[in-house]
């Protein structure tokens, strides 16, 4: 890490009046092996998310924003699969680095979505990469216990960050986090109404739509690289020794109520809206998976349901050509398709990717 970064955030927390003894110092990664020189910093670790079971414990890496971090919003990265490991999936997507090809290092990704907010993925469900249980049945997930345990995941991380609590905090990811996050926002919405000591400030989602099962295996050079035992060293990661290697998607124990890959997720996305909680949706245009017909056609429906009519619909521009299609529904809902890109767009078309994200979601929404 240059030292001059180092020098810039304990001037900014000075300036703000924040202690930086509030972040948890032990889950400080120094630098990751074959990693260039940045100027923010890097956590990771894990959090027990069962304070009556003992090795029940989802692992998290968390990137600070690249300036200004404590006036910049939270973002939490969730992958799909279910099964695949969201942390793996930054170093192919929306994270900071990107593996390199000989599979040893780390180059810059110019397209990190922490140059507009702080970033915080999540292994999730439990046997997603470095998340495990001591209770074999705990390997057994579906969309409510994952939601549960991702709600009390945030309480926790919240209590290890607390000068992140009231910051502006977006839910975004891909794939089967179409289930993730709708459900775990309503969940951080209920608890804001029973809870007088917490409150997550959700400002919005950026979500995909009613998926199936995706193989979303991660290339073999992110396995590599994550397997390496100085790489682990370094995450503060697999610091119980697992009997399984790292994969970016599914471990052997590893399984999910098929009937909750089926459920209808548009409840969910009706009830945040009527919360006024905006959500931003985007697909590719060549997605196999989820045709963008089918997608806006759902999206129809919801509005329709909440008598929301369709207020734009029209092209929207990159760098000087079209990006793909935009159509908004009143002031809360857009759907966005991305020209060229695949089920996973952020992988496929990482500056689109990152420009929707800037602009039609942070900006927006401000």
């Amino acid at each position: 890490m240059e030292f001059g970064g180092v020098i810039f955030i304990s001037f900014l927390f000075f300036q703000l009046g924040v202690d930086s003894n509030a972040f948890p110092m032990n889950d400080l990664i120094s630098k990751l092996p074959g990693q260039p020189d940045i100027n923010f910093r890097q956590f990771a670790g894990y959090i027990d998310v069962d304070e009556n079971v003992v090795g029940r414990s989802l692992f998290y890496y968390f990137v600070e924003a690249e300036k200004d971090p404590l006036t910049q919003p939270l973002t939490v990265w969730l992958t799909g699969g279910p099964g695949c490991s969201s942390v793996g999936d930054a170093f192919g997507s929306v994270g900071p680095f990107i593996v390199t090809k000989d599979a040893h290092g780390l180059q810059t990704n110019l397209f990190s979505w922490n140059k507009v907010s702080n970033l915080l993925f999540i292994d999730s469900p439990i046997g997603s990469g470095w998340s495990y249980s001591n209770t074999s049945s705990d390997y057994n997930n579906g969309d409510d216990i994952t939601n549960k345990i991702l709600l009390t995941f945030m309480q926790k991380w919240y209590e290890k960050y607390p000068v992140f609590k009231w910051k502006d905090l977006y839910l975004a990811g891909s794939s089967f986090a179409g289930h993730f996050i709708p459900n775990l926002a309503n969940a951080l919405l209920d608890d804001n109404k029973q809870s007088k000591q917490s409150k997550f400030n959700l400002k919005g989602l950026i979500v995909p739509i009613v998926s199936t099962e995706v193989d979303m295996c991660h290339p073999l050079r992110v396995q590599f690289y994550f397997n390496l035992p100085e790489v682990q060293k370094a995450f503060h990661g697999n610091q119980t020794n697992l009997s399984y290697s790292w994969k970016g998607c599914f471990t052997a124990n590893f399984k999910y109520n098929e009937a909750d890959k089926d459920l209808d997720m548009l409840p969910a996305l009706k009830n945040l809206l009527q919360q006024s909680v905006p959500i931003t949706i985007f697909s590719g245009d060549q997605d196999g998976i989820i045709p963008i017909e089918g997608t806006l056609q759902h999206l129809q429906k919801l509005a329709e349901e909440l008598t929301i009519k369709l207020t734009k619909e029209e092209t929207w521009s990159f760098r000087t050509k079209e990006g793909g299609l935009k159509y908004e529904f009143g002031d809360l809902l857009k759907f966005l398709t991305v020209k060229g890109g695949n089920h996973h767009v952020t992988s496929s078309r990482p500056s689109q990717a990152f420009y929707i994200f800037s602009t039609f979601t942070i900006n927006w929404m401000h």
